[in-house]
């Protein structure tokens, strides 16, 4: 017994040491670890439709997987120029906003004792007020070499894709040759669950995303909010984030519509209203109703996961943040040490302690 209490607490103290040593290297070496990790969540989601195509189309596996890297790819084009033509409509009907900008701005001025010119237009009375030139030409930089990575990071992602999903053809093969004995069937297990798991997550998060997304670019479109698309857009993206992103995405659509429809409160109140609706009843009550319960993380772990891996790698971090808790739970409940984790991961630990069971019986049998 207490040989057993000290591997295990061993166990324990090089799992520690793993973590931060793990850590560490994944900032550091964000620029390669974080394509490899969106890889592979890439991975999950199409290599069920590819397997299916492959066993029920006859769909050759390589064909296959170029189909779906290209869809992937068409989809970020249809995105990308759907977000481009709204910034671009912005910038042709900016005269539109000129005064509310201006009135927005006399109001701020006004507030914290900065000098406003009657004379001067909007964009006049920040370059000379706020050292706007400076903010631009740091936001050009800053935009212009965040892009060429997010492109090079896009394009090193689907390559990782590419060759990950051919490698998971030969998946089970390569784990009966890694690992013998007992623990062949538990390993097989994890990683089938984990693709499958994470996979039907990813799908419905998709899909309810995209529904959000619709909803929203409907409901622009009924009140005559301007650049509908673009709001659709960061609905759809915004919903990856759990909790902060429906609010955030609801917030800044309701400045908008005060800018756009002020003084008249009517249509500011209908799309405060409308949107806050529809991201609750989606987020709170459709969504998990489809996931279910075993895949449900904790709301706390959840915070805390938006904050780390926000903190690690941005913007992405935080939308993949979920996923890779979903993962984590998974492998946790795998490995027996690991137990006491998947539970503190957990959302309802009755919940966890029945998958965690079932799990057992299903590896006796």
């Amino acid at each position: 017994m207490k040989e057993k209490n000290y591997s295990r607490q061993t166990f324990y103290i090089l799992m520690f040491f793993l973590v931060v040593l793990l850590g560490a290297l994944g900032k550091v070496l964000s620029s390669v670890v974080l394509p490899v990790l969106v890889s592979i969540l890439f991975s999950f989601i199409i290599y069920p439709a590819i397997k299916k195509a492959n066993s029920k189309l006859k769909i050759p596996w390589a064909l296959g997987t170029i189909l779906m890297v290209f869809l992937i790819v068409i989809i970020f084009i249809i995105i990308s120029t759907l977000v481009g033509k709204s910034i671009t409509a912005f910038l042709n009907q900016y005269s539109k906003y000129e005064n509310k900008f201006l009135f927005l701005y006399k109001v701020f001025a006004d507030t914290f004792n900065i000098t406003f010119y009657d004379d001067k237009n909007f964009m006049q009375n920040i370059w000379s007020q706020l050292k706007i030139r400076e903010v631009l030409q740091q936001l050009a930089l800053f935009l212009s070499g965040n892009i060429f990575s997010f492109v090079k990071s896009f394009g090193l992602t689907l390559l990782f894709t590419v060759f990950l999903v051919l490698e998971l053809k030969f998946g089970k093969e390569k784990v009966y040759a890694m690992v013998q004995g007992k623990f062949q069937g538990r390993v097989e297990g994890m990683i089938k669950k984990t693709i499958s798991d994470t996979a039907r997550f990813l799908t419905i998060k998709f899909f309810v995303s995209l529904a959000t997304g619709l909803l929203v670019f409907l409901m622009c479109l009924c009140l005559g909010l301007d650049f509908a698309p673009m709001w659709a857009f960061l609905a759809f993206i915004l919903n990856f984030i759990p909790t902060f992103g429906s609010i955030f995405s609801v917030l800044m659509m309701t400045l908008f519509a005060i800018l756009q429809f002020y003084p008249s409160p009517v249509r500011i109140i209908l799309v405060f209203l409308i949107t806050f609706t529809i991201n609750f009843v989606i987020g709170n009550i459709i969504e998990p109703r489809i996931v279910g319960k075993n895949l449900g993380v904790s709301p706390f772990i959840i915070l805390v996961a938006l904050t780390f891996w926000g903190w690690m790698w941005g913007f992405i971090g935080m939308i993949i943040a979920v996923p890779v808790m979903v993962i984590i739970k998974i492998v946790c409940e795998n490995v027996s040490y690991l137990h006491p984790i998947a539970i503190l991961i957990g959302n309802h630990p009755e919940d966890t302690l029945q998958e965690l069971q079932q799990d057992e019986e299903e590896e006796e049998e």
